[in-house]
């Protein structure tokens, strides 16, 4: 029997990205600039995506989809 803490964490970094992944599809280069922080290759990528809008809703389509296979999962074999 699969542990049920290890369930519960896998399901909640699955709202994580799901939330997330809905957040960059909404507002994609607002969210970007929010994560500008950091040493300047961080700071480069968050202004690459902010600059390409249609990259980060990519990203963020792939997080709701990746968040809704890793919960879906955890029913299986239930």
């Amino acid at each position: 029997m699969r542990s049920t803490w290890g369930r519960r964490a896998k399901e909640t970094f699955a709202i994580i990205a799901i939330g997330d992944g809905a957040i960059e599809l909404l507002s994609p280069r607002d969210h970007s600039l929010l994560w500008e922080v950091g040493p300047e290759t961080t700071r480069n990528v968050a202004r690459f995506f902010a600059d390409n809008p249609t990259y980060m809703r990519l990203l963020g389509a792939s997080q709701i989809a990746f968040g809704v296979w890793l919960a879906l999962r955890q029913y299986r074999d239930d």
